[in-house]
């Protein structure tokens, strides 16, 4: 089994993946009520084995496996091992939140269990049983290993898994769903159960699931091609993003329910719905104004990009924020996840990252106050020593960066902060407005060649 070791992936993969865990973490102070947690069940339920049935070539779509699955019927027209693929699957996801309310510890007897679910009545597949024969994976030059081998493999992944319980859930559940994957211990249903072995390791440690689509197979089936080669970033950045693509249902159905309290506290209240329109207008300007920054940096670093050889300029966009975190930021100042993009430079000689720098929303009181509810673009650096990123003012080079960050002003200007370069007044800052945006984020640039890079 492979080690596990964080440095080896990216910067901004780790960073995401910590996002979701802080979110899940703030989630859980205020967590669902019971109905919405049976509403968010359901709703997973039906999409996962959709997706997972499909990605094996299951062919009933999304209203008729909710069908299937509600009413126990075979739909007409369709193959019949398609409805009764969906009915097992829908025992076998059951079976395993029953597994996730249990103190217990993840088993290989609860894996063939599932699989025995999983593959039903049909004794040629041999439900819950690991294979007697050789078998080959369609569309991958990886050979599984020989059957006596299997429960080998296989105590040794469930050895792993528990020597690595205290590792992140994503990194656990990606490498070890590979894994499993790869030694195709079982005759047919090694995809499902694998997926279900994934959302079972997420699951137990309060995570989402992951709900891998039907028309992401190829990608997926290309990183577990490249895991198969020893990398594993591209697995784990397919568990993390769908996994972060879930939670924002969490998010989504808590701000249902919370609305609908709210709503039932102040029933006859007119003014509710104008006054949302009017925040989301705001913030429609606003998300308007920061993406016309995004895309002046993203422009110029893929120009540079093209005209330097030395250096390697990747882009790397955070996912977008909602209007609720964006109301969030505006209350208090902060919220988890609000990184936006980040620019990353590579040295092609050395093969190394020399810097990445990041922009995220982020507001000190002591410099941006709560009235009128300034949102900052702040630049920050990723810091080698704590592996997390800093304000750009703690680093070696922020004498010679002048850029702090960018604001949108109430009436829809950007306004652009520097830092005073002088010594004799190190934490002065100064707002400029009307200033011309590809002018600053060329400077922008200029600095960092001139001062980190060294090329005047």
């Amino acid at each position: 089994m492979i080690e596990i070791n964080s440095t080896q992936f990216s910067p901004d993969l780790m960073q995401e993946i910590k996002n979701l865990q802080d979110e899940i973490e703030g989630f859980r102070e205020h967590p669902l009520d019971e109905i919405a947690v049976e509403k968010l069940r359901a709703h997973f339920r039906t999409h996962h084995i959709y997706h997972s049935s499909g990605i094996e070539g299951n062919r009933l779509t999304l209203q008729e496996t909710l069908l299937v699955l509600k009413e126990g019927i075979d739909i007409s027209g369709k193959p019949l091992k398609d409805s009764i693929e969906v009915k097992n699957l829908g025992l076998a996801f059951d079976f395993l939140f029953e597994l996730v309310n249990e103190d217990d510890e993840i088993t290989e007897n609860y894996l063939k269990q599932i699989h025995s679910l999983i593959i039903g009545d049909d004794q040629t597949k041999s439900p819950g049983d690991y294979r007697n024969i050789g078998v080959t994976i369609t569309g991958s030059d990886h050979k599984p290993p020989e059957p006596f081998e299997v429960p080998i493999r296989m105590r040794e992944l469930f050895d792993w898994i528990k020597a690595n319980e205290n590792e992140n859930p994503i990194v656990l559940g990606a490498v070890a769903h590979h894994e499993m994957v790869k030694i195709h211990p079982f005759k047919d249903g090694n995809g499902r159960t694998a997926r279900l072995l994934l959302n079972l390791i997420l699951l137990k440690k309060g995570f989402p699931i992951c709900n891998i689509k039907r028309n992401e197979r190829s990608d997926y089936y290309t990183a577990l091609s490249l895991a198969d080669q020893g990398e594993y970033e591209p697995i784990i950045e397919v568990v993390t993003k769908n996994c972060t693509e879930l939670f924002s249902e969490y998010i989504r159905i808590r701000d249902e329910s919370n609305r609908l309290k709210d709503w039932a506290k102040r029933i006859g209240v007119k003014d509710t719905q104008q006054r949302l329109a009017k925040h989301k207008a705001e913030y429609e300007l606003w998300l308007n104004k920061v993406n016309q920054i995004k895309l002046e940096f993203k422009q110029v670093a893929s120009v540079i990009d093209e005209n330097i050889e030395t250096y390697y300029v990747s882009f790397y966009e955070y996912p977008p924020i909602t209007f609720e975190k964006y109301q969030q930021i505006k209350e208090k100042g902060l919220a988890a996840g609000t990184n936006f993009f980040s620019i990353r430079f590579h040295n092609n000689d050395t093969n190394r990252i020399v810097t990445t720098l990041m922009f995220r929303f982020f507001r000190s009181n002591n410099k941006y106050p709560l009235t009128p509810n300034v949102i900052p673009l702040e630049l920050n650096y990723f810091d080698e020593d704590t592996k997390d990123f800093r304000f750009i003012g703690h680093s070696d080079f922020s004498e010679s960066i002048s850029l702090r960050s960018f604001y949108i002003s109430n009436d829809g200007k950007i306004i652009v902060r520097y830092a005073n370069c002088d010594k004799q007044h190190p934490n002065w800052e100064k707002d400029h407005e009307n200033e011309n945006l590809d002018q600053v984020v060329q400077t922008f640039f200029e600095n960092i060649f001139e001062s980190v890079l060294g090329i005047k």
